[in-house]
């Protein structure tokens, strides 16, 4: 087990040992950076483990999903890829996909079919989506809005969000596995367009 120990505990400890009266707070914390390691931030549905379920398209279905900063220092330019798809490996038509952040303005993402996301997933992938500033072990909240067109594949689909930063290049700080989102007509095969 790996054991952190923050320089201002360790000036305590020192202070204490040493009989010192005062503690000094160190000059690096007003210039301390943002640690880019994956569990940097984590995220949770708010619906708890609910899954969204339509029986018809162009039904709109909803998630919340909040997002918290583990770091002590704020991560700016914060984004998240989404990405969804069913088992079943049948993509039929791409779903319309929306999102905020907050309360502020929809928007829709842009997706592409991506046949092995994250090593072999076959899943829509959206492009980055901002999540912009989360404060030091703060929290932001962001919206996404599902909707199955026709001659969707009834099925159940698996979402999941990876959580990244334009300031940490390449370095994954989360991915998220999601409730999903049910397309479950009362009629059809499941794995086949209805």
């Amino acid at each position: 087990m790996k054991t952190t120990v923050s320089q201002r505990t360790a000036l305590v400890v020192a202070a204490g040992v040493m009989g010192a009266a005062t503690l000094a707070t160190p000059a690096t914390a007003a210039t301390a950076t943002y640690d880019c390691r994956y569990g940097a931030v984590t995220a949770t549905d708010l619906a708890g483990s609910a899954v969204p379920t339509t029986r018809r398209t162009g039904v709109a279905l909803h998630a919340r999903i909040r997002v918290h900063n583990t770091e002590n220092v704020k991560l700016t330019r914060a984004t998240y890829v989404f990405a969804l798809g069913n088992l079943m490996k049948n993509r039929g038509p791409a779903p319309l996909v929306q999102w905020r952040v907050g309360t502020g303005h929809w928007h829709k993402a842009s997706l592409h079919w991506n046949s092995r996301t994250n090593g072999s997933l076959p899943l829509w992938n959206s492009t980055a989506l901002s999540l912009g500033t989360i404060p030091a072990k703060g929290n932001v909240v962001t919206s996404l809005s599902v909707t199955f067109p026709r001659k969707s594949v009834k099925a159940v689909y698996y979402d999941f969000l990876d959580f990244h930063s334009v300031g940490c290049g390449t370095t994954r700080l989360n991915w998220y596995t999601g409730n999903g989102f049910s397309y479950w007509p009362l009629t059809g095969t499941p794995g086949r367009p209805v």
